[in-house]
């Protein structure tokens, strides 16, 4: 009998949720006998894009070319996000396609960084920042991928009342999907991503109770509802279920908007309105870390220029800058390349804006998960981190590893299923095969 393979991973879900994950009537039982590794060391930063692609591919973002959750783009906000799977696609494996490769049927719902991939369904996680009308939506998934006969499933349920992430979050919309998926075609490997916890975290605190009274409740509720489905197709049995996660988050004490130095000492200008008219340098957020980028990466004596004003702020304790890398050293530490020039991570309690206005400080108004009272970006060393849960057939019971890279993961599902993800940078987590 062919294997099978449910994943779903739990936005910032981290390690120290997982005795409340023990409590619960749907997780509970699956946690409770699950092996797991404790401490996910993820890549940074450590967002969200930029580490399902690493989930999905097992290799780190030199690799699969997902530096952040958005393109730079100076002066746009929001900027365009890395929707679409071409970014990494014909440059390294992934597990749907090694899983498709096998002759495994494959479902993708709501994982990101999965535009356009090969899946038999799929539902990637995208939306228009523009126009966030049920209609629009609709067309913007198709435009990345999602067949309309599998959209028409259940977009009568959960797609007409959807307006982006919000009202009601795009989670239900997903949850919807892998119902109809598991009940209409039962494909063999499932991948699911729930934001629902990530959220919670941002606007309420990293432990909060509403993360847990809220959150996980409702996530407990999904998460049974697809145990159900998987039980009424008679594949429950035969199901390998893996829970994961991205990231952690840490506190926020102090936004900072470091483009207002750079427009302070020329590097950056704007025009009347205030918009961005031109820059030399400009800061690109990654949350509790910033990127650098140089309009002309190749001016050496711009470079020298601002490796020297970024040594002045870190000198001023105010601006909140631990650590200054340049290109060369971030991708030696971290395996971390892009157009930028510098990456700068923040003193704790530090997260960064893109904002060309107000203040150079202010509080956190929880309008983006930039400038939120908790968040991520972080060096993957710090803070709470993501845990990586395995239960069912062809695992072993409770084994339990203090620590591994994120990019083992996908190797280890791809071996689950008895497949190959070619040229991984991450190893077989044989410890929990059987």
């Amino acid at each position: 009998m062919k294997k099978r393979l449910y994943v779903l991973s739990i936005d910032a879900m981290v390690s120290e949720d997982i005795e409340f994950m023990k409590t619960l009537p749907n997780l509970g039982p699956i946690v409770r006998n699950a092996s797991y590794v404790k401490d996910i060391i993820s890549v940074y930063p450590t967002l969200t894009y930029t580490i399902h692609a690493s989930m999905l591919t097992g290799v780190y973002p030199d690799r699969h070319h997902v530096s952040n959750n958005e393109y730079f783009v100076p002066g746009v906000s929001p900027a365009p996000w890395y929707f679409d799977s071409k970014v990494f696609d014909g440059d390294v494996d992934n597990l749907l396609a090694a899983a498709k490769r096998a002759g495994y049927t494959t479902a993708s719902i709501s994982w990101p960084v999965t535009g356009n991939i090969k899946a038999d369904y799929l539902l990637p996680e995208v939306w228009d920042w523009d126009d966030d009308s049920p209609k629009n939506m609709y067309r913007t998934f198709v435009k990345y991928g999602a067949s309309e006969e599998f959209l028409n499933e259940f977009w009568e349920n959960y797609g007409t009342h959807l307006k982006g992430l919000s009202s009601p979050y795009f989670h239900y919309l997903a949850h919807g999907a892998t119902l109809s998926a598991i009940r209409n075609h039962r494909p063999e490997v499932i991948l699911e991503h729930l934001s629902m916890v990530d959220h919670a975290r941002h606007r309420h605190g990293v432990f909060a109770d509403e993360v847990y009274k809220q959150a996980y409740f409702l996530i407990d509720l999904m998460f049974g509802a697809t145990m159900d489905a998987l039980k009424e197709q008679g594949v429950y049995d035969d199901t390998m279920i893996v829970i994961t996660s991205d990231h952690g988050q840490t506190p926020v004490t102090k936004l900072v908007s470091p483009n207002l130095l750079f427009i302070r000492d020329g590097l950056v200008r704007l025009n009347k309105d205030g918009t961005l008219k031109d820059y030399d340098a400009f800061f690109s957020s990654a949350a509790h870390s910033v990127q650098v980028y140089l309009k002309d990466p190749s001016d050496k004596a711009l470079e020298r220029k601002v490796r020297d004003f970024l040594q002045k702020y870190k000198d001023d304790e105010r601006i909140g800058i631990e650590t200054i890398y340049t290109k060369d050293e971030v991708k030696r530490k971290y395996r971390l390349d892009g157009g930028f020039s510098f990456v700068l991570e923040g003193a704790d309690g530090i997260s960064f804006s893109n904002k060309l206005s107000g203040p150079l400080y202010y509080d956190a108004d929880n309008s983006d998960y930039k400038y939120s009272v908790a968040t991520h970006g972080h060096e993957p060393e710090k803070g709470p981190k993501p845990a990586f849960i395995l239960y069912g057939p062809g695992i072993k019971k409770n084994v339990l590893m203090d620590r591994c890279n994120i990019v083992d993961e996908a190797p280890t599902l791809a071996a689950l299923l008895g497949v190959e993800l070619q040229n991984a940078d991450g190893k077989v987590l044989k410890e929990f095969l059987e």
